[in-house]
């Protein structure tokens, strides 16, 4: 066996392990939960939530404990881009896409400004030191981590006082199923196997996904960016589809722009208080792109009966086509020059 061949079975058997761990780690959380009492909207906005963006946070935690910054990098923003360009053109393709007014009113907006905040702090001049330019440091992070809690909290609120417990109820009433007539060890032990999954299945990953760039001859972000980003996606990708195809259309763009917020908001912070994350050659470009998506999703959501149309999701689609094409470009020898 070469070794690239092994680098991309590793990586693919720690994709496959982290999706899992996740999984289980997500059904186990919401039995517990349950069991607990807690209510099916406060299940919804943090265990089901969290668990689409587990396998980018294992990756990036693995990553950063190990000093490979341009992974963590190209991991989350690759993802976000990924998100909207590839996941919700592909499916505005297969149906236009109904965008619920609390989304267009609360979570896009949030989306925005966190958006906002990741490409300031990497982007913006401010200064040596904590706030060094091109580099998300432990206090940017902080802060990030800060907005996240407020951005919960006023999901929550909004939620609650509108009564929109339906959508997260149907998933974890479905996620309950496999373990409800377990005992209360049956979702202690799923929580555990989840997250010894998440664990073995990131170092993996990132084995893989580090010595595949080795291989390729191009740099640990530019992989992340692509595979490891499309990878990560998984959970993201299967929920939007059968959203769509069991005609939930509805949902589609809110699990997308919620798994852009925690990653962001969540992911990002927390990998930057295990390490700051220094911005890659290349990264602005991404920043940009990630910004670019996201601000064009605002229009698109608040037009055509607020509706994301096929030919809106073309133009996503095309967005995501044409980095990952420059990417590939400049990875080439002389694409740089």
């Amino acid at each position: 066996m070469s070794p690239m061949l092994g680098y991309i079975l590793v990586f693919a058997v720690g994709v496959v392990v982290l999706v899992a761990g996740g999984e289980l780690l997500v059904r186990g959380a919401v039995s517990l939960a349950d069991r607990l009492g807690v209510k099916p909207v406060v299940i919804g906005l943090t265990v089901v939530a969290f668990g689409t963006s587990a396998p980018e946070l294992a990756l990036n935690l693995v990553a950063a404990l190990r000093g490979n910054s341009a992974l963590c990098f190209g991991n989350i923003v690759g993802s976000n881009i990924a998100n909207i360009g590839l996941i919700l053109g592909l499916c505005a393709l297969i149906q236009p896409l109904k965008v619920a007014t609390s989304v267009i009113r609360r979570e896009l907006p949030l989306m925005l400004v966190a958006s906002g905040l990741v490409v300031a702090f990497l982007l913006l001049p401010t200064g040596e030191g904590a706030f060094g330019a091109g580099a998300l440091s432990a206090l940017e992070g902080s802060v990030l981590l800060g907005f996240f809690v407020a951005t919960l909290w006023m999901i929550f609120r909004g939620a609650r006082r509108e009564g929109k417990v339906a959508p997260f109820e149907a998933e974890v009433r479905e996620m309950e199923a496999a373990v409800k007539q377990a005992k209360f060890a049956g979702p202690v032990g799923l929580v555990v196997v989840g997250l010894s999954g998440l664990v073995v299945g990131g170092r993996l990953s990132e084995l893989g996904a580090a010595g595949l760039a080795r291989s390729l001859g191009v740099s640990d972000e530019v992989i992340g960016l692509t595979i490891v980003a499309i990878a990560t996606s998984l959970p993201e990708l299967v929920t939007s589809f059968l959203s769509v195809r069991r005609g939930h259309v509805d949902l589609a763009v809110g699990n997308v722009v919620g798994s852009n917020i925690f990653n962001l908001l969540f992911v990002l912070a927390l990998t930057s208080l295990v390490r700051p994350i220094d911005m890659p050659p290349g990264g602005r470009v991404e920043l940009v792109v990630m910004a670019a998506l996201a601000l064009l999703l605002w229009p698109m959501s608040r037009t055509h009966g607020s509706t994301v149309s096929r030919l809106e999701g073309l133009t996503l689609l095309a967005v995501y086509v044409g980095l990952m094409a420059w990417t590939v470009w400049r990875a080439m020898p002389g694409g740089a020059a």
